[in-house]
């Protein structure tokens, strides 16, 4: 568990959050409000805005522990270079579990 606490899943939290953690993602939030707030309109549906949410959330829980966070990228690095099939299925097994328990941490 982090030792540091997690912010509320509220739009001023998530902001305050990337802030913090992730000060150069806060253009993509910005935008992905944005793209969230149309769809809700469009669906008339709060899913997307609570998506967005679950989403922020995730990489918030992931950004906020520095051991962590650095693994997560390390190993999108070994995804994203894709030079070895068994290191790269490895990679994405290792990040999902990564993001569950950043999932779990969001809704604790």
């Amino acid at each position: 568990m982090s030792a540091q606490p997690m912010s509320s899943l509220t739009l001023q939290g998530l902001r305050a959050a990337v802030a913090r953690f992730a000060p150069s993602r806060l253009g993509e939030l910005d935008e992905h409000l944005a793209h969230a707030a149309t769809q809700a309109q469009e669906l008339d549906s709060t899913m997307p805005l609570r998506s967005f949410a679950e989403y922020w959330g995730i990489v918030v829980a992931l950004e906020r522990e520095p051991v962590r966070a650095a693994r997560f990228h390390e190993l999108e690095s070994v995804v994203d270079a894709g030079l070895d099939p068994a290191a790269t299925r490895a990679a994405v097994t290792e990040i999902g579990a990564l993001v569950d328990v950043a999932r779990a941490e969001a809704h604790a």
